[in-house]
């Protein structure tokens, strides 16, 4: 028994001893011996990816990121082996010239929830069919204009449904909360557009109606953030008694239930005789065929894609729209000279929406406040990663990069840099976009749709959901801020959004 003993604590005093060697070692290695040991960073950025889902948990990546690179410099470590970059030069050189020698990292797996859509699908030169470029093939179709056009009845039937609501409060006086009327008519577009399916949420006026977006993203971004601990934390988390992590994997669990519900409804109904179902992304999906080999995508593929569209495109809808009339709504100024060009361009509507063909042409200003929300409040906040597939390394902006290295952009730190926009970056000023050759030169560097050939394939029909909404509110009604010193707070998950409600009293315009 005595010997017994006494093995045990040894076996315990050399697990210890291995361990006091070991984490020094490992600490030391990383600080000064690993191939990026060399680059500015936070002590702990440099030895544990907890770090980086730590800026993720602050709710505020996007200004964490942008504070290493005012403390650091253009190139900062921002976990053990991943370099984040404000260059303008990176830009092109990760997401355009790099092509498909810079990959998407296993950053984006965390997001997989049937199989990798057009947004987490990662390396083309790994997959024998080139899935991504063979996935844009067969979905070019459903997001040409030809299709964007035949798409806007849906879009006006959802802003006749918002205009409803409006036009309610308009007559009581009531204050309203145009963040929620927003997110709630951003829901339904994209559940009709995505699924087929009406989900009434601007008829219920319920946000429990709201799929648990924030969730499913957050929840992402932690299992990205983690990469060794990926192949694990995927298939192990929801079993772990942690509350909170628990509530993220039900949310994103119900996220999938709801696509695959409606997708196999869908399947259920013969879309070959059903022309009025024609013109939805689903329906165009279930039909889409690659031009060069005729393949069609299977149940699995148009339920991973159409989880895509409605967690990428709803979200990010409502966010964006949210800010942008929060900047208008605080400046008076900024606020008269849009409702001025509209007036000036566009008739009163009793109902309905503008048609979209030629409206941003008609809209300048506008257009500017637009490009200088996805400028000075770009809601898609987390970094955009990239894997070097050299195996030579590669050179970003003039820094060489070693092969297996993950390098990154975020939007707001590029988007706030004062070498591209001027020492005013942060403020909200349209009038930039309107200066003689600025957006020629400058439109290149703002990215909220991604850039390069991974650019967003939705960006079309975003754009023009977003017109409709601006210009049909903006037109026919006079919104006024109830709190106009209400300071902006951006909390962003990896996708951001204003925190807490926008209050606003509202009028229906005479003339």
């Amino acid at each position: 028994m005595t010997l017994g003993l006494a093995d045990g604590i040894f076996g315990w005093c050399a697990v210890a001893l291995c361990l006091i060697w070991l984490v020094p070692t490992y600490i030391i290695y990383q600080r000064y011996f690993h191939p990026l040991a060399k680059f500015p960073g936070e002590f702990a950025a440099s030895i544990t990816d907890f770090t980086k889902a730590s800026y993720f948990c602050s709710l505020s990546i996007d200004k964490k990121i942008l504070s290493l690179h005012e403390k650091y410099g253009p190139v900062v470590r921002i976990s053990p082996n991943e370099l984040s970059f404000w260059d303008p030069e990176a830009l092109s050189a990760i997401f355009k010239s790099g092509g498909r020698a810079m990959t998407k990292s296993s950053f984006f797996d965390g997001f997989t929830t049937f199989d990798p859509n057009l947004f987490g699908n990662r390396n083309e030169e790994a997959c024998p069919n080139r899935i991504h470029a063979l996935r844009r093939r067969q979905m070019a179709h459903s997001f040409s204009t030809a299709s964007l056009i035949s798409m806007e009845e849906i879009f006006d039937r959802h802003v006749m449904q918002m205009r409803d609501k409006l036009d309610r409060y308009a007559k009581s006086g009531e204050k309203l909360n145009l963040k929620k009327i927003i997110a709630f008519y951003a829901y339904d577009v994209l559940g009709e557009l995505a699924f087929d399916t009406q989900f009434e949420s601007q008829v219920k006026d319920d946000e429990s109606n709201l799929p648990p977006i924030n969730d499913h993203i957050f929840l992402g971004c932690l299992y990205g953030s983690l990469p060794s601990l990926l192949p694990y934390s995927m298939k192990l988390s929801g079993f772990l008694p942690i509350p909170w992590l628990q509530t993220l994997n039900r949310s994103r669990q119900s996220i999938r239930n709801t696509v695959a519900r409606c997708v196999s409804t869908m399947f259920g109904e013969t879309l070959e005789n059903d022309e009025k179902k024609s013109n939805t992304l689903l329906s165009q999906l279930m039909k889409a065929k690659d031009p060069e080999t005729g393949k069609k995508l299977t149940v699995t593929e148009i339920s991973s894609e159409a989880f895509g569209f409605l967690v990428a495109g709803s979200h990010t809808t409502s966010g964006t729209l949210t800010l942008l009339f929060y900047h208008l709504l605080h400046d008076s100024e900024i606020y008269s000279q849009v409702v001025e060009e509209m007036r000036r361009e566009l008739p009163l509507l009793e109902q309905g929406a503008y048609p979209y063909t030629g409206l941003e042409a008609k809209l300048p200003y506008t257009t500017a406040c637009m490009r200088e929300n996805f400028r000075h409040t770009p809601v898609f906040t987390m970094p955009l990663t990239r894997q070097v597939m050299s195996q030579g390394g590669t050179v970003i902006a003039g820094t060489e990069i070693p092969a297996g290295t993950n390098v990154s952009i975020t939007n707001h730190a590029l988007h706030h840099n004062p070498s591209i926009w001027g020492p005013d970056c942060d403020e909200y000023k349209p009038s930039r976009w309107l200066r003689d050759g600025y957006a020629k030169e400058n439109l290149k560097y703002l990215m909220p749709f991604g850039a390069g050939h991974r650019m967003c394939i939705g960006r079309n029909i975003a754009m023009a959901n977003m017109l409709k909404v601006v210009s049909v509110v903006l037109r026919n009604y006079e919104l006024e801020a109830v709190d106009k010193d209400e300071p902006l707070k951006v909390v962003t998950v990896g996708i951001g959004e204003k925190e807490g409600p926008l209050w606003c009293r509202i009028k229906k315009m005479s003339c």
